[in-house]
């Protein structure tokens, strides 16, 4: 009985983890069809999106049965526990993806701005490496690794101040910008929660590892 519990907890443990790298690819793939004005490719996201669902749907159907057959209790239920919200975030992770890839195709509609551009992608790529060090925390069980999570995420927040303050100086001086302007400032929004979800995943290792609650973040 414990060697297949282990066997399971392990394909589990192996399926969360793809799913860590599927949604980091996703949003990848948004920020570059963003650069680069790219719709067939901000396509292939929103596509992307139901294969991230499905593994979603399977991890929690296994996390139950696992539960029901085995009775699990101490460390192993509470790695089962840190598993069901961890896949969530990691889902909700990619519904970001898609709205970044959904923002891009519709940013394409406006005259652009390089320099924003840039910025916007740099933070994206900043959110990314939040959710890549968050589920990399998970894969080694590593506590330390997990509070530099919430560090990584102030970061992202910097800059997403200054992108906000900067966009709103430009739709102030040029009314013809305001829809792009807003446009973006939502873009800003879905990097910004992205990464709030890379520590909400950081937040469940500590729980993993401790038993107790905590907040690396001050946001969500």
């Amino acid at each position: 009985m414990r060697d297949d519990l282990d066997r399971q907890l392990d394909l589990l443990r192996h399926n969360v983890l793809a799913m860590g790298e599927q949604a980091s690819a996703m949003l990848g793939d948004a920020l570059r069809a963003f650069a680069d004005d790219d719709r067939p490719a901000a396509d292939q996201v929103v596509d992307a999106d139901r294969a991230l669902d499905r593994a979603y749907e399977q991890i929690q159907h296994g996390i139950l049965a696992v539960i029901a057959l085995h009775g699990p209790v101490g460390h192993d239920l509470r790695l089962l526990t840190t598993m069901i919200h961890v896949s969530l975030h990691l889902e909700r992770m990619g519904d970001y993806a898609v709205n970044v890839a959904r923002t891009a195709r519709r940013s394409s509609d406006y005259p652009g701005d390089e320099d924003l551009t840039e910025q916007l992608v740099e933070m994206g790529e900043l959110a990314r490496e939040v959710g890549k060090a968050a589920v990399e925390s998970f894969a080694k069980v590593d506590l330390d690794l997990a509070r530099e999570v919430g560090v990584r995420d102030d970061a992202v927040d910097r800059l997403n101040l200054g992108i906000f303050q900067r966009l709103v100086r430009l739709a102030a001086h040029d009314e013809h910008r305001l829809e792009w302007a807003a446009s973006m400032i939502q873009l800003t929004r879905q990097l910004e929660r992205y990464a709030d979800h890379g520590v909400d995943i950081a937040e469940q290792v500590h729980f993993l590892v401790t038993g107790q609650a905590t907040e690396f973040s001050a946001n969500d």
